[in-house]
Formats: structure tokens, C-alpha cells, sequence
């Protein structure tokens, strides 16, 4: 994990797995290191290869911090299968996420209007 900080923002590069096995250790990690003048959290999820539900409520936790701040959570760049994770969970309707694109699967012509 990376943590850096930049004017009001933090941001935070994860890797590997977010789950029940490290959850609690990686929100104590970011929960320590934001400063009283960070008011934008961005996490970089691309790294991340696998999330369990412990992952969803390690952001919550960092969500509610953050608000109770005046300040925002931002998630940035999950890969396809996190992605689709956090959209059946409706944590795109919660917070911002900046989504990966979609890979296109042919070289269709675009549909005419």
C-alpha cells in the first residue's frame, strides 16, 4: 500500500486483496495516516485483484470519515470484476467511482442513429 499526500487530498494505492484477512489492518493503515487538512481520499483500486464484502465496508468506514470531514471519498480504476462488484452492491449510488473502460470485444461499426 501507498499513502501520499498531496495540498487536501490523500491518495492511496492498494494492491492484491482487500478481504477478510486484511481489511482491518488496511483501514487502521489509512485511518492513521490522514491528516486533519485532507478533505478528498482517492484510492487507486486498479491493482486490486480480488474484494469480499470486508473491502465494501472498509470504504464505508473510510466514507463516513471522510464526510464527517466535509470531505469526499473517491475510488479510482477497479478492474472489471471489482467494478461489477460495487455496481450489484450499489456502491457506485454511494460514492464516486471513476470506472476502468471496458475492453470492446470486436471491431463493430458504430450503430446509426
Amino acid at each position: 500500500m501507498k499513502i501520499c499526500h498531496k495540498e487536501d487530498t490523500v491518495y492511496i494505492e492498494l494492491e492484491g486483496d482487500v478481504s477478510f484477512s486484511n481489511a482491518q489492518e488496511i483501514r487502521k493503515t489509512i485511518i492513521e495516516n490522514l491528516l486533519p487538512s485532507d478533505q478528498k481520499a482517492i484510492v487507486n483500486l486498479s491493482r486490486v485483484d480480488f474484494m469480499d464484502s470486508s473491502g465494501l465496508g472498509l470504504f464505508i468506514t473510510l466514507l463516513k470519515r471522510m464526510k464527517g470531514r466535509g470531505g469526499k471519498l473517491i475510488l479510482e480504476h477497479p478492474q472489471l470484476g471489482i467494478q461489477k462488484f460495487m455496481e450489484i452492491t450499489r456502491m457506485d449510488e454511494l460514492m464516486e467511482i471513476r470506472k476502468t473502460e471496458e475492453p470492446k470485444t470486436g471491431n463493430w461499426p458504430e450503430a446509426r442513429k
